[in-house]
């Protein structure tokens, strides 16, 4: 990846983390467990659903790890 290819998709990556923070409060308040995957590639994480690509970068579902 170039540096603003890199750029792009960090600016992408953090605008989901700050929608997915009020979402897991969310969870947390009413006590409700969910599976979180990250992509190993650009680190976007989705919450309940394992993508069968990333969003972001376009990472095949192998490249996702479950949080633990």
């Amino acid at each position: 990846m170039g540096v603003a290819t890199t750029f792009s998709c960090s600016r992408d990556v953090e605008k989901g983390h700050a929608k997915l923070y009020k979402k897991a409060l969310a969870h947390m308040m009413a006590e409700e467990e969910i599976d979180y995957y990250v992509c190993q590639v650009c680190g976007y994480v989705s919450d309940g659903i394992l993508p069968d690509e990333c969003p972001i970068c376009g990472a095949p579902r192998e490249k996702f790890r479950k949080v633990v």
